[in-house]
């Protein structure tokens, strides 16, 4: 029998107002019915179709929806609508949960336990919450199928440089929203030298970034089987970078902060007309920032920029483009606008609906939403909500910010999961069921948390070094759909 029956009833009442029954008083025989019409493939379709455009960050298919059969469009929509039943129980305990062994991730921004720690910029669960990449320090990049019943992993790019202390690696994605299916394009920033090491001196000095595209490999049967990169674009850093710490991609446009010989500095660079080998490409200096900031890239020519104390939305389509720095030290640079009185040191996606942008920043003991107009170019200063200040000063330490839900994990054996539509997280208020916690068996050793939101997974690391450094990463996957559910 179809998993229909076992849906919950207001999803039960969506199909058979698609139906058209009028008469629902006839449980039994209704039910025989929908065992059968679950084979009837348009109706998964419309509601699967009906999902997707009622939502404003829709999930992604991975193939053509033309590809899907009944059982597996009834899967989909199963897994959906209980991904949020299992992430907004008020007891929250995992469906499902599993750990695997992966590569040991490179050296970027930490965000685990001690030097070795795992790093935000080199672990992304993509987008329908199948495939977790990892990025090695050799620029190496390994996908690994959470839904195959042994987790194993493929590599997606070979090694790009040598491994040496020295090196270090940060990708960042675009996705192709405008693709049905499906698509997103990786930019990695490879550096295998220490910052303070000149070209002249090190033999092996190389400062890099790349272009890939990625997309779905199918089988015969029109199954998707794994992942297939494709090399687009290279171009080295200029000289006077030392080093990065933040990228952000968007269609042909890369933007990163850097350490320079004066300043620390944001910069944008048209990476299709900087491919090739020359260090005479054009950029443009966007703004002043701080060396373990957050900029994001915005449609509109926008890109955000925080810094120390205070946070900017530039419009970097009237900075000049330029082959050399500013100046002069004091050399000022434009801004749509700019707010002061807030470390950011991290922050999320921006969430894009057709009039209003949103993005939560922060630090490691306080987060922010701000939401600015979306539908032009605006002069007026976002709006800022506070978010519930944690139990412990570093409580935002390890989070994973999303459209609908904040985790943090913490050192006492706690993740917390947060929605945004509980009471009182739209306000500065604190109820006490903002925070709802779920018991992790491997902390303190967890961090670097990843959540899928729409099928309800959670990727996370369990640290392995404790007297050396290990070869190796642990990985734990929590499923909180209820799809999952033995």
């Amino acid at each position: 029998m179809s998993k229909l029956v076992e849906l919950p009833l207001e999803l039960v009442t969506e199909i058979l107002k698609w139906l058209n029954w009028r008469d629902i008083l006839y449980a039994r025989s209704a039910c025989r019915y929908l065992s059968e019409a679950t084979k009837v493939r348009n109706i998964w379709v419309h509601l699967v179709n009906e999902h997707v455009l009622a939502n404003p960050h829709p999930p992604r298919f991975e193939r053509p929806i033309e590809a899907y059969s009944s059982q597996e469009l009834e899967h989909l929509l199963f897994l959906w609508k209980s991904a949020d039943r299992g992430l907004e129980a008020s007891t929250l305990y995992p469906s499902r949960e599993r750990t695997f062994v992966g590569v040991k991730t490179g050296y970027g921004m930490r965000t685990g336990n001690g030097p070795y720690g795992a790093s935000d910029k080199l672990i992304h669960l993509i987008k329908g919450g199948r495939w977790l990449l990892v990025v090695e320090q050799t620029g190496a990049v390994s996908c690994y199928d959470l839904d195959a019943e042994t987790i194993s992993g493929v590599r997606l790019i070979p090694d790009q440089m040598e491994f040496t202390n020295s090196s270090r690696v940060l990708m960042t994605l675009d996705y192709a929203t405008h693709s049905p299916i499906l698509e997103f394009t990786i930019a990695l920033s490879l550096q295998d030298a220490a910052l303070w090491e000149e070209p002249s001196t090190s033999i092996r000095y190389r400062r890099t970034v790349q272009i890939w595209r990625v997309g779905v490999a199918l089988d015969d049967i029109r199954h998707a089987v794994g992942l297939t990169a494709t090399f687009l674009a290279s171009f080295p850093h200029r000289p006077e970078i030392l080093g990065v710490m933040s990228l952000s991609l968007l269609g042909p446009m890369i933007a990163f902060t850097s350490i320079t010989y004066e300043k620390k500095y944001a910069f944008v660079v048209d990476w299709t007309q900087a491919n090739g080998n020359s260090l005479e490409y054009p950029w443009r200096v966007v703004q002043r920032t701080m060396s373990q900031g957050y900029i994001h890239l915005l449609p509109g020519s926008r890109l955000l920029v925080t810094s120390s104390d205070s946070f900017s939305l530039c419009d970097y389509s009237i900075t000049p483009e330029t082959t050399s720095l500013p100046d002069s030290p004091h050399y000022s640079f434009p801004v749509i606008w700019q707010v002061k009185g807030y470390t950011c040191r991290k922050g999320s996606g921006c969430f894009l609906t057709k009039n209003t942008a949103r993005i939560v920043l922060g630090s490691k003991s306080s987060l922010i939403t701000v939401s600015f107009n979306n539908s032009f170019v605006s002069h007026e200063l976002p709006d800022i909500v506070p978010l519930p200040p944690g139990p412990s000063p570093l409580f935002y330490a390890q989070t994973f910010l999303g459209h609908k839900y904040i985790i943090a994990m913490d050192m006492s054996g706690y993740m917390t999961i947060m929605s945004y539509t509980s009471p009182g997280f739209a306000t500065p208020g604190n109820p006490t069921d903002v925070f709802r916690k779920c018991t992790l068996f491997n902390i303190p050793a967890a961090c670097e948390p990843h959540l899928d939101e729409d099928s309800g997974r959670i990727v996370y690391v369990i640290e392995q070094r404790k007297w050396g450094v290990v070869d190796h990463t642990q990985f734990a996957v929590l499923d909180f759909a209820i799809v999952f559910k033995q």
